[in-house]
């Protein structure tokens, strides 16, 4: 029995903890396209830079819409979009409300493909042994040529709602059915499936409603591996400290030897719901738990560990109902970093023009120095619950807001748009499972956006080391903004450019004193294609 109470979380109904849809049935983390630009408010989180108000700013924050995705037999009801993933130029889109062979809502998911700035429609996917209510397409994972979908609610050696995850892989230009993946454990209502993740042979499937060792739905996270086109269990992830309704497995990523899986739930110092994130490693065949992850500035109900993304040493994840400045559920998301085996937060994300009930953190995606965030509820254009996506980018550590992404023109209240996001590379996808397609309410859309260049600081000297020197002495030049590579930077001592550089990284330069530069003290200078920096003193000896 679900027991609504107008917010996305979970009640409690004779002492079982239940999901409660905020507005419509869909209870798991929820592609057509526009021209999109945004200028943005100071960040109202703590860490969310603001974004400079420059004209190099403003061209950056300038997000092509390439695309709008849409299921060529879309129905009322399908909530295509409710998962999304990118892959180079394959896109994956779920559609868990989907009718397929006359079975109700037993799910479907649609691979497009891109070529020459066009998306296609691929193939349409669905599980061989798919029924009434199966929800296959709830969650969605690419990589290369294998796509795997969930499918929470099939049922399992007759075991109702007990999960399931369908490997798919590309030959050529056609997708079929390779394995069909379950818990060695599964039980009815685990709800494997509701979560997953791919990176390269490996599969991270979670189960938020498994119960382990008696703890009513704990949770459980399963790895797979593939071996001459066989895919096996490899672990059953749980986390040192699980309770009861924790939800362990509501969210999973994976990057290479590192897995990341949420319990949105878990008691956190012993803040009810504040949530947590488990990154567990492998080594040897076997994966151990490294760390427990959790909000700096976590509170109650927060809800952290609702969605998480993974890249290489960093970690992102959705904390919707954290409340910034006295706004209750405007939401956060936290990027926590790797050094030494160590995981420490190094920002917090909020949207500019964040607003109450917001929920911003729903759904999250890292790729690189870029970060995509959603807030399915926020206002967008005064459409109520037409929700966003926030980009960000890294620069020199620091996480700054560059772009909000909508549906613009085509978005209405309640599309939800920002439900799930994806990225790879300068591309950005992002579902709106809610919008009306066609006239066909509910049918969903999937958004494609070409995001702007990143923007490049100006060039800022801190030292020289040495302050003084002859011709042709090594200088290094420590700062900021100096680019990852020379490209066409140059460094000035006085008027004379210096012709030969030992290394040159975005923090330190190392040159030699040019041969013609002029005796005394000079003006070292250097100048990137984001302008020219600061000029300090050096003296050249003879």
């Amino acid at each position: 029995m679900l027991a609504a109470d107008g917010k996305g979380l979970v009640t409690r109904v004779g002492g079982r903890r239940t999901p409660r849809p905020r507005r419509k049935t869909l209870a798991v983390p929820l592609l057509s396209i526009t021209l999109l630009c945004c200028l943005f408010a100071p960040a109202a989180s703590a860490g969310a830079a603001s974004p400079d108000a420059s004209a190099q700013g403003l061209l950056t924050r300038l997000a092509l819409r390439q695309a709008e995705l849409t299921a060529a037999d879309g129905a009322a009801g399908d909530w295509f979009g409710s998962s999304v993933a990118l892959a180079g130029d394959t896109a994956l889109v779920g559609a868990p409300g989907r009718d397929a062979g006359g079975k109700k809502e037993a799910g479907a998911a649609y691979v497009f493909v891109r070529s020459g700035g066009a998306w296609t429609l691929q193939q349409k996917l669905s599980a061989g042994d798919g029924a009434a209510g199966d929800w296959f397409g709830s969650s969605v994972a690419l990589a290369g040529d294998t796509a795997l979908v969930g499918s929470l609610y099939h049922a399992t050696a007759g075991k109702a709602d007990a999960g399931a995850a369908y490997v798919f892989t590309r030959s050529g230009d056609a997708w079929t059915q390779q394995q069909k993946l379950g818990a060695g454990d599964g039980a009815a209502a685990d709800w494997f499936g509701s979560s997953v993740a791919l990176a390269g042979d490996t599969a991270l499937v979670g189960a938020p409603g498994r119960d382990a060792a008696g703890r009513f739905w704990a949770g459980a996270a399963y790895v797979f591996t593939r071996s001459a086109g066989a895919w096996t269990q490899q672990a059953e992830l749980a986390a040192d400290a699980l309770a009861e309704y924790d939800w362990f497995g509501s969210s999973v990523a994976l990057s290479r030897d590192t897995a990341l899986v949420g319990a949105r739930f878990h008691a956190t110092a012993g803040r009810d719901d504040a949530g947590t994130a488990y990154v567990f490693v492998h080594s040897d065949g076997t994966w151990t738990q490294q760390q427990e992850l959790s909000a700096g500035d976590g509170a109650e109900g927060d809800s952290f560990g609702s969605s998480v993304a993974l890249a290489g040493d960093a970690a992102l994840v959705g904390a919707p109902y954290h409340a910034t400045a006295g706004k209750v559920d405007v939401g956060a998301a936290y990027v926590i970093t790797r050094s030494s085996g160590a995981w420490t937060q190094q920002q917090e994300l909020g949207a500019g023009d964040g607003t109450a009930q917001d929920e911003f953190g729903a759904s999250v995606a890292l790729s690189g120095d870029t970060a995509l965030v959603g807030a399915l509820y926020h206002a967008s254009a005064g459409q109520a619950d037409a929700g966003a996506a926030y980009v960000f980018i890294r620069s020199a550590g620091v996480w700054t807001q560059r772009q909000t992404l909508s549906a613009d023109e085509d978005g209405d209240a309640q599309d939800e748009f920002g439900s799930s996001v994806a990225l790879a590379g300068d591309t950005a996808l992002v579902g709106a499972p809610f919008h009306a397609t066609a006239g066909r309410d509910d049918a969903g859309a999937a958004y494609v956006f070409l995001l702007g260049p990143a923007p490049q600081p100006r060039p800022k000297i801190a030292k020289l080391s040495p302050t003084s020197g002859t011709r042709g002495a090594l200088v290094a030049i420590r700062g900021s903004g100096f680019g990852a590579a020379r490209r066409t930077s140059s460094v000035k001592f006085g008027s004379k450019t210096s012709t030969k550089y030992g290394s040159w990284s975005d923090t330190q330069i190392k040159c030699r004193v040019p041969a013609q530069a002029k005796y005394g003290v000079v003006k070292v200078t250097v100048t990137t294609s984001a302008g020219r920096s600061n000029a300090m003193s050096f003296t050249v000896k003879r």
